[in-house]
């Protein structure tokens, strides 16, 4: 009896977690098809963009260059330390841009914007429902998706790779400080072994990994503040949704492009 309860809840889990995917994925697909046609970019849609684009990329860019310095600090330090050990001083740069590039770059850019904004969206979105705006957009016919979703998913996701190469360059402006401090090589060939040492495959999985995530972020953060049903107390918990499924679904994007990208 106990094992068939269990079973149960797990397809239970499995269905939910398939229907939500397949509604993210049309989502974010209809989102896509709307902003490749140009008749979409009407003045009230280029605004929110352009408002989406200040909230969660523009107005972030000062923490963004303070948590990249402290990161290029740390990342130089250490690998320093670690190839000093094992004498490859001349495998810092790689080394440096492997961890800056690669991985702490778009992580912490998708998160910024996570912080930034998906608690913003959903609640924004969350109170136009329960309030009835969302009913009253509906009734004068404007299409949702078109209206409120893709400039908000757009401008996430041109965000996210803004703050991504701000993330880099503040990184390795600091790295280069910790050279000069160090006094062990020059600024000069450190930067040319960075930029020997990127390829194809760092530049897509740079831009793959800042800009998709973030799409889908405001996707995410866009549904459950849409799909909320009841007084304005479950809000909260829609925020909750959003958030823990944004991280989620940056982590789970960053493993297939890791994959797809260095496999």
């Amino acid at each position: 009896m106990n094992f068939r309860r269990i079973l149960a809840g797990m397809l239970r889990t499995v269905r939910y977690l398939f229907r939500r995917t397949f509604y993210l994925a049309a989502m974010s697909t209809e989102c896509v098809a709307c902003a490749v046609r140009p008749s979409s970019w009407v003045a009230p849609v280029r605004a929110r963009f352009s408002r989406q684009v200040l909230f969660g990329g523009v107005e972030a860019i000062p923490f963004t260059i303070f948590v990249a310095a402290l990161i290029g600090i740390v990342a130089t330090l250490n690998s320093f330390k670690w190839l000093e050990y094992t004498g490859k001083l001349d495998s810092l740069g790689p080394a440096v841009a492997i961890l800056v590039i690669r991985e702490a770059a778009p992580f912490f850019a998708c998160v910024i914007i996570i912080c930034a904004s998906a608690s913003a969206i959903t609640t924004e979105l969350a109170t136009m429902r329960v309030t009835g705006e969302i009913d009253l957009i509906e009734g004068q016919g404007i299409n949702l998706l078109h209206y409120l979703v893709m400039p908000r998913a757009v401008g996430l996701a041109v965000a996210g790779l803004g703050l991504a190469a701000v993330f880099v360059t503040f990184a390795f402006l600091s790295a280069a400080l910790v050279i000069l401090i160090l006094g062990r090589i020059p600024p000069g060939p450190f930067f040319e072994s960075i930029v020997r040492s990127l390829d194809l495959a760092d530049i897509l999985n740079f831009i793959g990994r800042s800009a998709v995530p973030s799409f889908l972020i405001a996707g995410i953060c866009c549904y459950e503040g849409l799909s909320v049903v009841g007084p304005v107390t479950v809000v909260p918990q829609a925020v909750t949704r959003a958030m823990l499924r944004s991280v989620a679904v940056t982590l789970i994007i960053s493993a297939a492009f890791a994959l797809l990208t260095y496999l």
